[in-house]
């Protein structure tokens, strides 16, 4: 089935995007959560008007992209957590303690989503983290995890 994106949604395109997708998912998930619409063609003709606008927006979101990532690179983000004598904590510190701490700390309000971990940080210290802030710009945010309450 082919489907135009209204909306951008992670791991498929961007809004005005057309695209061939399985039955199931354009009519059980796309649609009734008004992501996408059928490809007839009087919605292709929108769908070059949703490219063009979102051209547009995201090269206007690319300058506010590069000020935030001047934010988050400019000073680690501390997060406390309970470990033990050899450092390893008791429990674990995941995307969204991070994107809480660098919320709180930086002023800097960042999706979970938005940081891919591959495990959580079980061990105190100092980690990095990729944070994706715009499609051609990441991030690179210091996280120390300290001993805490």
């Amino acid at each position: 089935m082919k489907v135009i994106l209204k909306q951008d949604v992670d791991n498929l395109g961007g809004a005005g995007d057309v695209l061939d997708v399985a039955d199931g998912y354009g009519n059980n998930y796309l649609m009734p959560r008004n992501l996408a619409m059928r490809a007839t063609r009087g919605a292709l003709a929108d769908a070059d008007a949703m490219r063009a606008a979102r051209g547009k927006r995201e090269a206007r979101s690319l300058g506010e992209a590069q000020q935030l990532k001047a934010r988050l690179e400019a000073k680690p983000v501390s997060i406390p957590a309970k470990a033990g004598e050899d450092g390893t904590l008791y429990g674990s510190v995941g995307n969204s303690a991070v994107a809480a701490a660098a919320n709180q700390q930086l002023g800097v309000p960042i999706d979970r989503r938005r940081i891919p971990l591959e495990r959580p940080f079980k061990q105190l210290g100092e980690h990095e983290v990729q944070v994706r802030i715009h499609p051609e710009l990441t991030a690179t945010l210091r996280v120390a995890i300290v001993r805490g309450t």
